[in-house]
């Protein structure tokens, strides 16, 4: 059999196709298009990309790695079901990593407009009279949430904070939606926002972690009522 060298092209295409693959999958996980338990065949995934099962396979098991899927041997991928349990571990990490997050901001004087902007658009699609949607409104909150760690300038924590599975819609959900709880937790967006443009550290990193551990507490509580 010849041996098959690889020109550095090949190797690179291959990588970014991986990558392809594991982003859109990720993508559609946190955003509830593929539901907790759903199989993921290889072949057709495959299929969808043009390629052979190996870089499908590759994109899976990268998948498996940050906690977004399943692979059970002799049975294939699926989507993994997460818990109130998971969602209060999560919470748990994300609190520390966006507390750190805020006190790198504060302390380069990091502008903090995006989110901003973000807000507005999150206070219009709640108060715009139109029905309610759900799917775009925990986008843009999970959005305002990744935005503040990017204004960390710290590219490991953005790193390790997008690898987290924070499924989107399903935590939304799950954080039991009314209109006071939104309010609240807008006004505590902007209490954040404005921590920032203050550059105060210390009060951003405290609030920040008050902000996530109020949440949860409350997935604490609703694992201990099952």
């Amino acid at each position: 059999m010849a041996l098959v060298i690889l020109h550095p092209m090949d190797t690179q295409s291959k990588s970014q196709l991986i990558d392809t693959i594991y982003n859109h999958l990720k993508h559609q996980i946190r955003q509830g298009l593929l539901p907790n338990g759903a199989k993921l065949s290889e072949n057709t995934l495959a299929k969808d990309f043009s390629c052979s099962r190996t870089p499908v396979r590759e994109a899976l098991k990268r998948l498996e790695q940050d906690g977004f899927v399943v692979i059970i041997a002799h049975s294939g991928s699926y989507v993994k079901d997460i818990t109130m349990v998971d969602y209060q571990q999560l919470t748990e990490v994300r609190a520390y990593l966006e507390a750190l997050a805020m006190r790198l901001a504060c302390e380069n004087g990091a502008d903090p407009s995006v989110l901003e902007q973000i807000l507005d658009s999150m206070d219009e699609l709640w108060k715009g009279g139109r029905t309610f949607d759900v799917q775009t409104f925990s986008s843009l909150h999970y959005q305002f949430h990744l935005e503040l760690v990017k204004l960390s300038g710290n590219n490991l924590l953005v790193l390790t904070y997008s690898r987290l599975n924070l499924s989107e819609a399903a935590l939304l959900f799950a954080q039991n939606i009314t209109d006071r709880g939104i309010t609240k937790t807008q006004a505590e967006h902007r209490r954040i926002v404005q921590a920032i443009r203050d550059r105060n550290e210390k009060e951003g990193e405290r609030f920040m972690l008050s902000h996530l551990w109020r949440k949860r507490d409350r997935f604490r509580a609703q694992t201990q009522a099952i």
